[in-house]
């Protein structure tokens, strides 16, 4: 049966005017993905997608594939992520200009949807450069000096937590282990003294599955799965995926760290703060009654989950960095040994 002549007609509009919104998307996701002048070099990138497909396709790390591209592109060179433009700075000079003499430029952070999504660009490192940054960053640097290594005392209980470390690593008696739950546990505890004015024993399991959960959660932040979502962040609503992994982590992290600062909490004396949740407390009463005040407890959750993982991961590597080599080069351990012995008697 044949069907009216308007109704084809309707049809016929209809399909031209999706074909017609369909190329003005396209094109409109090719003029976003054009190298601005004077942009930075950089691989071929594919339509829509961009660099991804090359990073996920890649058999080598992010880093190294980065690296590899600085050989070929400079030490400056640019990615696209889907159609966000990314400027990658290889090189110990050239990240230092940025990030030190010309720190101002480069403090702000963009709007990516997993930063939306997870922190609302609140708390401290994912935070937009303002006044909410700046408030933040002042009260903890001024907590990690006043609480930590401005106290002639802490050195003294950086001295007992290594202790700690040496007698877990004796019960193994000489048999191989691996060093980096024990390592990340000794340095989470450094900064934990700081933050909640404890440390937490290396048999508390719900601490280390929290650490376990924010390394993962490090590692799948820079998967090219997660880039995706970056630039396609409607790829959210499906249920599977490497982001909603990052999301439920992160959702039990919030959630064990919120049951902490609560109990850290009860014993709180204001305006005699005794570690960093007790001064951030102090911040939120005192900024009640202001309105551009960003100090809250949601911010709270995040900035400590933030300046937990920053101190912890970094410096985690770099001692099994130098235990590796050490170990490969006994004679340099020897060196090293005596250095100390030396440094500890002058």
């Amino acid at each position: 049966m044949l069907e009216p002549p308007g109704i084809q007609r309707c049809a016929a509009v209809l399909a031209g005017a999706l074909l017609l919104l369909l190329f003005a998307l396209v094109l409109r996701q090719l003029l976003r993905q054009r190298r601005p002048a004077g942009f930075p070099p950089g691989p071929p990138r594919l339509p829509f997608i961009g660099n991804i497909c090359s990073l996920a396709m890649s058999a080598e790390l992010p880093h190294v594939y980065m690296r590899k591209q600085s050989r070929v592109y400079g030490e400056i060179f640019s990615l696209d992520l889907g159609g966000i433009s990314t400027v990658v700075l290889n090189g110990y000079d050239i990240v230092k200009e940025c990030l030190v003499h010309q720190s101002e430029i480069f403090a702000d952070r963009p709007c990516f949807p997993l930063f939306m999504k997870m922190t609302k660009m609140g708390g401290l490192l994912n935070s937009r450069y303002g006044r909410g940054w700046i408030d933040h960053r002042r009260l903890a640097v001024n907590s990690f000096h006043y609480f930590g290594c401005g106290q002639k005392s802490f050195e003294s209980k950086i001295l007992e937590e290594t202790q700690f470390l040496i007698d877990a690593i004796k019960t193994y008696k000489g048999k191989p282990l691996d060093l980096k739950q024990l390592i990340t546990n000794a340095v989470s505890n450094i900064t934990n003294l700081i933050l909640f004015g404890e440390r937490f024993t290396y048999e508390d399991t719900d601490f280390q599955h929290m650490i376990e959960l924010f390394s993962e959660n490090v590692e799948l932040a820079a998967s090219a799965p997660v880039f995706l979502y970056n630039a396609f962040p409607w790829i959210g609503i499906l249920p599977f995926g490497k982001h909603q992994k990052l999301f439920r982590n992160a959702d039990v992290v919030y959630d064990f760290l919120a049951g902490l600062i609560e109990k850290t909490a009860v014993n709180r004396k204001p305006h005699l703060p005794q570690h960093f949740v007790d001064a951030y407390l102090d911040e939120i009463d005192q900024g009640k009654n202001d309105p551009l005040s960003t100090f809250s407890k949601e911010n709270l959750i995040f900035s400590v989950g933030e300046l937990i993982i920053a101190g912890t991961e970094t410096t985690t590597n770099v001692l099994r960095w130098a235990i590796l080599f050490m170990a490969l080069y006994p004679n340099i351990q020897g060196k090293d040994n005596l250095d100390l012995r030396v440094s500890t008697y002058i």
